[in-house]
């Protein structure tokens, strides 16, 4: 037997509601070990308070590591609403746990890693979403030599 969807009523949660995505080129270098932002940054403005945002980033990332100490980058996402209460929803837990870099001289490793977050913002303000990078004993790059990075914003209808 088959199912078909279009016989089906009465669903009101986990629609998708709208799409957004953004590209960037911006180039972005740090050593801080706190969270620094990038250029990558996206507008939502959520339909309901009960919508949660899927947040969905694609980002160019190189870590590299000093001589003969390992190295690596951590990532993060943080949430302004109206402009205001900027607010960390997603970080990894160690400075390296997006990359890492062994301890032989001068090592290197780049990647576009999927980083993902479901977040409920509670609001039908505007929602900002931004990528942040962290340094780990190193150096971290973002968009290095014009890389191209993505985010996507999804509101989910609760």
């Amino acid at each position: 037997p088959s199912i078909s969807g279009a016989s089906l009523t009465g669903i009101t949660t986990g629609k998708i509601l709208q799409v957004l995505n953004v590209e960037n080129d911006s180039e972005t270098t740090t050593t801080n070990s706190n969270l620094q932002d990038t250029a990558l940054a996206l507008n939502i403005t959520p339909s309901s308070t009960s919508s949660k945002i899927f947040i969905q980033i694609q980002p160019q990332l190189i870590a590299s590591s000093p001589s003969d100490t390992e190295g690596g980058l951590g990532f993060g996402i943080s949430r302004e609403i109206d402009d205001a209460n900027n607010t960390t929803v997603f970080e990894t837990k160690y400075n390296y746990d997006g990359m890492y870099v062994g301890t032989d001289s001068g090592d290197i490793i780049r990647g576009y890693p999927y980083v993902a977050h479901l977040d409920s913002p509670n609001t039908t303000g505007v929602c900002r979403y931004k990528f942040r990078i962290k340094a780990y004993s190193g150096t971290a790059k973002f968009n290095e030599s014009s890389g191209r990075s993505r985010m996507y914003l999804f509101e989910v209808g609760a």
